[in-house]
């Protein structure tokens, strides 16, 4: 698949939950969601569909972090009513076709 239909894709499901988008550097993707405050059945939500939108993004050697249920983070990430996961790599393409979505 080409980067543009990957980049295109990523955005569908990224609206398809409600996630918004950027990239922080070159390299470092980064998915976001905002919620009520405590709320864990909104937590779950993006728990549940946050990865999977990032599994979209041809990145590789990289890692996945932030505010999901899989670290401390998780805790802030509820408290604070925002869902936040990063993803590093070099996907130059990708990142290249994202950046283009994302300034027009």
């Amino acid at each position: 698949m080409k980067a543009n239909e990957q980049v295109k894709k990523f955005i569908e499901e990224c609206k398809k939950y409600g996630f918004t988008w950027e990239i922080c550097g070159n390299s470092v993707l980064r998915i976001r969601k905002k919620f009520v405050n405590n709320d864990k059945e909104a937590f779950t939500f993006c728990d549940m569909f946050g990865p999977s939108c990032l599994d979209l993004a041809p990145l590789k050697g990289g890692s996945i972090w932030g505010t999901d249920g899989g670290s401390i983070g998780g805790y802030s990430g509820l408290k604070n009513g925002e869902y936040v996961l990063n993803k590093s790599g070099s996907g130059s393409r990708f990142m290249k076709e994202l950046s283009k979505a994302i300034a027009m």
